[in-house]
């Protein structure tokens, strides 16, 4: 009885993440368009972004780099955990660069942005937390 709680939590950690990093990958995705003049009219709002190519292509490198870790968790691949903690690292850096240049005066700043580098922090910083512990190191260890 026990193994089979073991196996669930395992499973459940590992889709969790992976589900997880599917929906931040589409987020840098998004952003990278948004970097590359599109321009996006809902009916309260438009959303567009000053058209940036050196972020279009951190963005887009983080959005690879998280669905590369989607893959491994959600296939439960023998290097789970080190792909999934790479993925995040690797987006990690690329929100603290974009942060990094904006403080610098590098590029125009929108609230959008501010916004999104804020909460993508705290939700990589997350991730990244998790898998770290000792529940999230044994859960992603081999849920194979």
């Amino acid at each position: 009885m026990v193994e089979q709680h073991n196996i669930h939590s395992r499973t459940s950690v590992a889709t969790a993440v992976g589900v997880l990093s599917v929906i931040y990958a589409v987020t840098f995705f998004f952003g990278a368009l948004l970097h590359l003049g599109l321009r996006i009219s809902l009916r309260f709002a438009v959303l567009a972004e000053p058209t940036i190519l050196p972020a279009a292509i951190v963005e887009s490198l983080c959005g690879l780099a998280l669905l590369f870790g989607a893959f491994a968790l959600l296939t439960r691949t023998n290097w789970t955990w080190t792909a999934a903690f790479t993925a995040h690292a690797i987006a990690l850096g690329g929100v603290l660069l974009g942060m990094g240049a904006l403080a610098a005066g590098a590029g125009p700043s929108t609230d959008l942005n501010t916004i999104y580098h804020r909460v993508m922090l705290v939700g990589l910083v997350a991730v990244l937390a998790l898998l770290l512990s000792p529940p999230g190191r044994t859960a992603l260890r081999r849920a194979a």
